[in-house]
C-alpha cells in the first residue's frame, strides 16, 4: 500500500456528538498572522466533501474521490492578505447516507496549515490552531436531491449573514472535537486541480410571474408522493420528517413570462413575492450557482434549474432529481450566497417565493476539469467542429476526479461509461492520470459490501444501494484495464492488484458457467443497453457472453494464463454455432419446462454491434450482415440506442474504413444536441441527462474522420 505521508502533526477529527448524524455542516477555523503577502500552504482531507475560504474568498473545493479505507490530500496555496491576516474557513459536510457519488463513510477533516516548512496550524482534539463551529444555517431534514446523491440545500440564514468566514472571526460556539479512529489511508490527489474560475450568463434574461396551482393538482397534492423519498435501504428523512419540502410545493406550479430584463453588473433587480427571473449561461455548464441576495422583507427564495427548458419552462424533475435549492433571510439582510454542491444547467431561475429581495451578480463557479485540451484538427467542417466543442465541453464537465456518467443526477463514476471516456482522455491531454485515479480505487479495496465475493461495483466510489450490480460492467473493468495496459499507461507496481481483482472476477463468473461454456442465469442486474435488447438478458444472454468471451482474452493477457485464452475462443465458437441465424445473431435462449435450452428469435441492433465490438464476428466471414449494417438496412432488428450500441457502431464503422456513413450519422445524432446544450446527451432523448461523460469520445471520432480524410 502507499508509503505517503503528507500530514507531519493533524488529525483526522470530527465532533462525537454528531458522529453518524445525516446532513451535518460545519466549519473549521484558523487564523495567523504573517508578513503582508505571505505565502502558506493548506494540507487538506475531507470527507464527504469540504469548501475553503481564505481572508472571505472562495479558495478550493474537493476532496478527490477514492475508495472505502482511503483518502485522498490535496494542497492549496495560500496567502495573507496586505494586514498580514491569513483567515482560513474549511466547511466539510458530513451526508451520513450511502449514495452514488461518494463512500458511506465516517465524515472527518485532517488539515494543517504550512509555513515556510514549519506546520503552524493543524486539527487535533485540543487546541492546535483550529477550532469548530457546527453550522446550523443549512437546514439538515431535508429531501435528497436524487436517489443517487445525498440531500437537497436549503439554508436559513440569520441577520448575521455569512460574517463567520470573514477574516477573525471566532467561533461564538465551538464544538468539541474527537479524534476519528476509522482507519484510512493517505493517498496523493493524482489529479490535476479543478477549474474553479467563474462564469456570468447572457445579459438578456425573462422575468416571470408563478401561477398558483390548477384546482386538479391542489386536489391530489395532499396526497400526491414524493418522488424522491427513496427506499428505507437507501437512507434519507422520511417525507413526513422534512423540513419545507420543495418538491410537493413546487411540482404543480406554473411559470408565467411577463417580459425582458437585463443583467448588469452591480445592478439588482427587484423581485417580489411569486415573481422571478431566468438566467441563461448559453450552455449546459457544471458548478456551483450563486448570487447576491438583499432581503427588502423576511424573504423565501429559491434557485430552480436545469439543462432545458420543456414548454418554455424550467422544468426542474424532468432528468430525476430535484432541481432546486431554497434560502430564508430575514429583513435587511444580505449576502453573497454560493450553493456548497456542483448542479449541471444551463437556465438558472431565480424565484422570489415570499416577501421581497434585490437579486445581483447572478453567476456559476465552474467545478470542472483544468487541463489543456488538443486543439481540433486544421480545416475541420463548421458541423464537425460544433460537435467536437460540445464534446470537449462535456468530457470537461464529466472527467474531473473520476470519469462521471453525468455531473447532475448520480456524479458517479460508472464501468463502462469509463472506457470510452478513458480514450478521450489519452487522446485529448496525452496522458491518463484521471483513468489511473478511478481504476485505482476499484484496486485498492480487497473486498466490496454488500455484493459477492469477487464481483465490483458498478460504479465506484459509491455504495451498492440495495445490493445491486451489474455483471456486465464488471467485465468492462476487465477489458479496459487490459487496454490500458497494452495502450496507455499504468504503473509496475499495480499488477498485484490487477491481478487479484481479475482472478477474483473470473473465479466469480465461472461459477454461472453452463454445460456449455455459457454464462446463464447471472444474477442482479443483467444490462446489455438501454433499449429493447435488455429484455432479453435472460437465460442465456448472448450480448453478455460475446463480451465474456473478450473479457477471458483480456483476462488472459493480464494474468498470463493461456488457458483463458482457450476458454473465449470457444465460448466464441458456441456463441456463433447458437446464435447466428438466418443471417443475424440473435440475443438469446431460455429454458422450456423439460429445461432443455431454446434459442429463440429475438434479434437487437444492440446484439450485432456487440458481436462486432468483441471480436465474435468478423466483417470478412459475416460480410452480407456487415453491409446491412453500414447501409442501416435493419430490419426487424430491435433498434439500438446512443448507449452503448450505437457508441460502437461508430467505432466500427470508422474502424473498417466506412467514413462517410460514419461521419453522416455523429453529425446527424449530435448536432442537434450541440445546438441547444453546448453537450452531448445521455440518450437520443432529451428526457434525462444531456451532459454524459462517455459521448466525449466523439471528439477522438471525429478526430480521426479528419484524419482518414488527410
Amino acid at each position: 500500500m502507499s508509503s505517503f505521508r503528507p500530514f507531519a502533526r493533524a488529525l483526522p477529527v470530527w465532533p462525537a456528538k454528531l458522529a453518524g448524524r445525516m446532513n451535518t455542516w460545519l466549519s473549521f477555523h484558523a487564523s495567523l498572522q504573517l508578513a503582508p503577502g505571505r505565502r502558506a500552504t493548506l494540507r487538506l482531507a475531507a470527507a464527504q466533501a469540504y469548501r475553503v475560504c481564505v481572508n472571505g474568498e472562495f479558495a478550493g473545493r474537493g476532496p478527490a474521490r477514492t475508495a472505502h479505507g482511503h483518502a485522498r490530500v490535496d494542497e492549496w496555496p495560500v496567502q495573507a492578505n496586505a494586514a498580514g491576516a491569513l483567515g482560513v474557513v474549511i466547511e466539510v459536510m458530513g451526508y451520513g447516507i450511502p449514495t452514488f457519488c461518494s463512500t458511506f463513510e465516517p465524515p472527518f477533516c485532517c488539515a494543517e496549515l504550512v509555513v515556510a516548512g514549519r506546520v503552524a496550524a493543524w486539527t487535533a482534539p485540543r487546541a492546535s490552531g483550529f477550532t469548530a463551529e457546527h453550522r446550523t444555517e443549512r437546514v439538515q431534514r431535508a429531501e435528497r436531491y436524487s436517489y443517487q446523491r445525498a440531500f437537497i440545500e436549503g439554508y436559513r440564514v440569520n441577520a448575521a449573514g455569512l460574517t463567520w468566514r470573514a477574516p477573525g472571526y471566532v467561533p461564538a460556539r465551538p464544538i468539541a472535537l474527537a479524534r476519528v479512529t476509522y482507519r484510512r489511508t493517505w493517498l496523493e490527489r493524482g489529479v490535476n486541480y479543478p477549474d474553479l474560475s467563474v462564469l456570468r450568463p447572457r445579459p438578456a434574461a425573462v422575468r416571470g410571474t408563478t401561477l398558483p396551482y390548477s384546482a386538479a393538482y391542489a386536489a391530489k397534492a395532499t396526497k400526491h408522493p414524493n418522488l424522491f423519498e427513496v427506499p428505507k435501504t437507501c437512507a434519507g428523512y422520511p417525507l413526513k420528517e422534512v423540513e419545507s419540502p420543495l418538491y410537493l410545493p413546487l411540482e404543480g406550479r406554473r411559470y408565467k413570462t411577463t417580459g425582458a430584463a437585463r443583467l448588469r453588473a452591480g445592478v439588482p433587480v427587484t423581485l417580489a413575492a411569486k415573481r422571478w427571473i431566468r438566467a441563461d449561461f448559453d450552455t449546459d455548464c457544471t458548478g456551483f450557482p450563486a448570487l447576491r441576495v438583499k432581503a427588502l422583507k423576511a424573504t423565501r427564495l429559491v434557485l430552480l434549474f436545469d439543462e432545458i427548458l420543456v414548454d418554455g419552462q424550467v422544468k426542474f424533475h424532468r432528468a430525476g432529481c430535484v432541481n432546486a435549492l431554497w434560502l430564508e433571510l430575514p429583513a435587511g439582510t444580505e449576502i453573497d450566497f454560493e450553493a456548497f454542491e456542483p448542479y449541471t444547467f444551463r437556465y438558472l431561475q431565480v424565484l422570489v417565493w415570499s416577501g421581497a429581495a434585490e437579486v445581483s451578480d447572478v453567476r456559476l463557479r465552474h467545478y470542472i476539469n483544468s487541463t489543456p485540451l488538443l486543439a481540433a484538427p486544421a480545416g475541420l467542417g463548421a458541423a464537425e467542429a460544433q460537435v467536437r466543442r460540445a464534446a470537449l465541453t462535456t468530457f470537461r464537465q464529466n472527467a474531473l476526479d473520476i470519469f462521471m456518467d453525468c455531473p447532475s443526477r448520480e456524479r458517479a463514476g460508472w464501468l463502462c461509461d469509463s472506457l470510452f471516456t478513458a480514450r478521450a482522455e489519452w487522446h485529448l491531454t496525452g496522458d491518463n492520470r484521471i483513468e489511473r485515479a478511478f481504476l485505482e480505487n476499484y484496486l485498492r479495496p480487497v473486498k466490496f459490501r454488500d455484493i459477492p465475493a469477487g464481483m465490483v461495483p458498478m460504479c465506484y466510489p459509491a455504495e451498492a444501494l440495495q445490493k445491486q450490480f451489474i455483471p456486465n460492467w464488471a467485465m468492462f473493468l476487465v477489458v479496459q484495464l487490459d487496454e490500458a495496459q497494452r495502450e496507455r499507461r499504468l504503473p509496475a507496481a499495480w499488477q498485484p492488484l490487477v491481478e487479484r481483482r481479475v482472478r477474483g472476477l473470473v473465479n466469480y463468473f465461472r461459477r454461472f458457467e453452463n454445460d456449455l461454456g455459457l454464462l446463464e442465469k447471472l444474477e442482479s442486474w443483467v444490462f446489455v443497453e438501454w433499449s429493447k435488447a435488455n429484455e432479453f438478458v435472460q437465460d442465456v444472454n448472448f450480448p453478455t457472453n460475446m463480451l465474456y468471451a473478450m473479457t477471458l482474452r483480456s483476462a488472459a493477457r493480464l494474468l498470463g494464463d493461456p488457458r483463458l485464452k482457450a476458454r473465449a475462443e470457444m465460448i466464441e465458437a458456441t456463441v456463433r454455432s447458437l446464435a447466428w441465424r438466418d443471417g443475424r445473431f440473435v440475443d438469446n435462449a431460455v429454458r422450456d419446462k423439460a429445461g432443455k435450452l431454446v434459442v429463440t428469435d429475438h434479434a437487437s441492433e444492440a446484439c450485432q454491434y456487440y458481436a462486432f465490438f468483441t471480436g465474435v464476428a468478423d466483417v470478412r466471414r459475416e460480410t452480407a450482415l456487415w453491409r446491412r449494417l453500414v447501409r442501416a438496412e435493419y430490419g426487424p432488428l430491435y433498434p439500438a440506442n446512443v448507449f452503448v450500441g450505437k457508441i460502437m457502431r461508430f467505432e466500427l464503422l470508422l474502424a473498417n474504413g466506412e467514413y462517410a456513413a460514419a461521419r453522416n450519422e455523429v453529425l446527424k445524432n449530435y448536432v442537434p444536441m450541440a445546438q441547444t446544450t453546448g453537450t452531448l446527451w445521455e440518450l437520443f432523448e432529451k428526457h434525462v441527462s444531456c451532459n454524459h461523460g462517455f459521448t466525449s469520445f466523439i471528439a477522438v471520432l471525429i478526430d480521426q474522420l479528419a484524419e482518414a480524410r488527410g
